[in-house]
C-alpha cells in the first residue's frame, strides 16, 4: 500500500490532535510495575511509621485521656444501672398500685354516700364482779385484733366471696381505753351486702369462737345497738385520695426517673495506648500509603508517557492511516520465529509482479531491532530461494542520505516500539515515506 502524501494529509488535517485509549494507557504505565510497587512500598512505609511513631509520642497523654475516660465509664454505667433497676422498680410498684386501685372494693365504694352496717357491742362481766379497766382493755383489744388481723374475717370472706384483704379494709373497728363498748362497722357498695358482712362477723364473735378470748376470763358480748344507714366516709375518701396521689406520685417518679436516665451522656471513647494499637493503626495507615503511592505512580507514570507522546498501541499508527501489522512482537519474545515465516510469506505475495526487490527496514524502534530484524528477513529469504534483499536504514528521518536511499527501494517496512517510539515522530515518518514514493507495506511493533 503507497501512502501518498496527499492520503497522508487526509488523514490528520489536525496535528495537534490525539486519541489516547485509557486502557492501553494505563496498561503501558503498568509496564513499570517496578516503579508502581516501589512507591507504594515506600510512600506506605513513610505514612505507617509515621502513624507509629505518632502514636508512640503521644503514650502519656492516652494514658492519661484513657484513665479518665474509664473512671467516666464506670461511673457512666453505674448510673445507669442504678436507673434501670429503680425504673423497674417503679414500674412494678405502678402496676401493682393500679391493678389495686381498679379491683380493691375500698376504692370503688362512694364515699359520698357509702353503705354502712354498724353494731355496738358491750363487754360485761358474768359474775357479779364488774370487769377492771385492765381486763375491759384486754377484751376490746383482743376484738380489734381479731377483725384486723385475725382468722374471723376469713370466714366471713369466704361466705360473701370476697378476699380476706379487701374486706378487712372495708371494716373498722372504734374502741375507747376504759370503755367497755366497741363499734364495729362493715361498708360495702350496698347496705344488704354491708349487713350480712356484719352479722356473719357478731355471730363468730358473740359466740366467741375466737382462741384468745379463752385467756381472758369470764365475760360476755351484748349487742345493744345497731343499724345500717348512706354517709359520708371522710376516712374512704382520705384514703381514696391518698391512693390516688400515691399513684400520681408513683407515676411521676417513673417520669422523672426515665427522662433523667435518658439524659445521661455516655463518655466518648478514647483509645487505650498499647503496642498492637500502635501497629494495627501503623499498619492500616500504611497500606492507605501503599495504595496512594501506587495510584500516584501510576497517575504520574501515565502523565510520563502523555508528555513523552509515545505509541501506546499498534491500533494507533495502523488505524489512522489504514496500515497493516506485519507482526507485532510486543509483549512476546522477539522476532518470534513463526511470525516471521508469517511476514516473510506476506510480504512476498505482496511483491509479486514487482520489479524492485529491495525492501527498506526502516522507523524509530532501537538500531539493534532494526538490524535484528533485517538479518532474520534475509536469512528467512535466503532460506526460501527468494529474490528479495532486506536493506536496514536507520535514521533516515534525520540522515539526508540516508533518506535518498529510499528512492531505490520497491517497498518499506516501519518498525517502531510500543511504549517507545515518539507518535508525532511516527507521522512524521509516514510523511516521509508518503514524500519519497515508496509504498509502505506494512509496520513491525517491539
Amino acid at each position: 500500500m503507497i501512502v501518498t502524501q496527499k492520503e497522508y494529509y487526509d488523514y490528520r488535517e489536525d496535528e495537534n490532535t490525539r486519541q489516547v485509549s485509557v486502557i492501553e494507557l494505563l496498561r503501558c504505565a503498568f509496564k513499570k510495575w517496578q516503579l508502581i510497587l516501589l512507591a507504594g512500598i515506600l510512600l506506605g512505609g513513610l505514612m505507617g511509621s509515621y502513624k507509629i511513631l505518632s502514636i508512640h509520642s503521644k503514650k502519656a497523654e492516652m494514658t492519661k485521656a484513657y484513665d479518665t475516660y474509664k473512671t467516666k465509664l464506670d461511673a457512666y454505667n453505674a448510673s445507669a444501672e442504678e436507673y434501670k433497676k429503680t425504673i423497674a422498680d417503679l414500674q412494678t410498684s405502678l402496676e401493682a398500685k393500679q391493678k389495686y386501685i381498679a379491683n380493691s372494693v375500698k376504692m370503688n365504694l362512694d364515699c359520698y354516700n357509702c353503705p354502712v352496717s354498724f353494731a355496738d357491742v358491750s363487754v360485761t362481766s358474768t359474775t357479779d364482779i364488774p370487769l377492771t379497766a385492765a381486763e375491759i382493755n384486754a377484751i376490746t383489744t383482743a376484738i380489734y385484733n381479731e377483725v384486723y388481723y385475725g382468722d374471723s374475717i376469713k370466714e366471713v370472706a369466704e361466705k360473701v366471696g370476697l378476699e380476706s384483704g379487701s374486706l378487712r379494709e372495708i371494716m373498722s373497728v372504734k374502741l375507747t381505753a376504759g370503755i367497755p363498748t366497741v363499734r364495729i362497722n362493715a361498708r360495702s357498695e350496698t347496705l344488704d351486702e354491708a349487713e350480712v358482712i356484719r352479722d356473719d362477723l357478731l355471730q363468730i364473735l358473740l359466740n366467741k369462737k375466737v382462741d384468745e378470748f379463752e385467756t381472758l376470763g369470764d365475760f360476755k358480748l351484748t349487742v345493744i345497738n345497731k343499724g345500717t344507714a348512706e354517709v359520708f366516709d371522710a376516712e374512704i375518701q382520705n384514703y381514696q385520695t391518698a391512693q390516688r396521689e400515691a399513684l400520681s406520685k408513683l407515676q411521676t417518679n417513673l417520669y422523672n426517673a426515665q427522662t433523667q436516665s435518658s439524659a445521661l451522656t455516655k463518655p466518648v471513647a478514647v483509645d487505650k495506648y498499647s503496642k498492637k494499637y500502635m501497629l494495627i493503626n501503623g499498619i492500616k495507615l500504611g497500606i492507605v500509603g501503599f495504595v496512594a503511592g501506587a495510584v500516584l505512580a501510576i497517575v504520574a507514570l501515565a502523565v510520563l508517557v502523555l508528555r513523552k507522546g509515545v505509541i501506546l498501541s499498534a491500533d494507533e499508527i495502523d488505524g489512522e492511516f489504514g496500515l497493516k501489522t506485519l507482526a507485532d512482537f510486543s509483549g512476546k519474545k522477539a522476532n518470534d520465529p513463526s511470525q516471521i515465516g508469517f511476514m516473510m510469506a506476506r510480504i512476498e505475495n505482496g511483491m509479486k509482479g514487482k520489479d524492485g526487490r529491495e525492501i527498506g527496514v526502516v522507523g524509530s524502534a532501537s538500531s539493534e531491532a532494526i538490524e535484528s530484524l533485517t538479518a532474520l528477513l534475509n536469512e528467512k529469504a535466503a532460506s526460501s530461494k527468494g529474490e528479495l534483499k532486506f536493506v536496514s536504514v536507520p535514521d533516515f528521518n534525520k540522515n539526508g542520505d540516508a533518506f535518498r536511499m529510499l528512492e531505490g527501494f520497491s517497498g518499506v517496512i516501519l518498525a517502531e516500539e510500543i511504549g517507545k517510539s515518539d507518535y508525532l515522530g511516527i507521522r512524521k515518518e509516514v510523511a516521509l515515506i508518503a514524500e519519497s514514493g515508496d509504498e509502505l507495506l506494512g509496520t513491525v511493533y517491539y
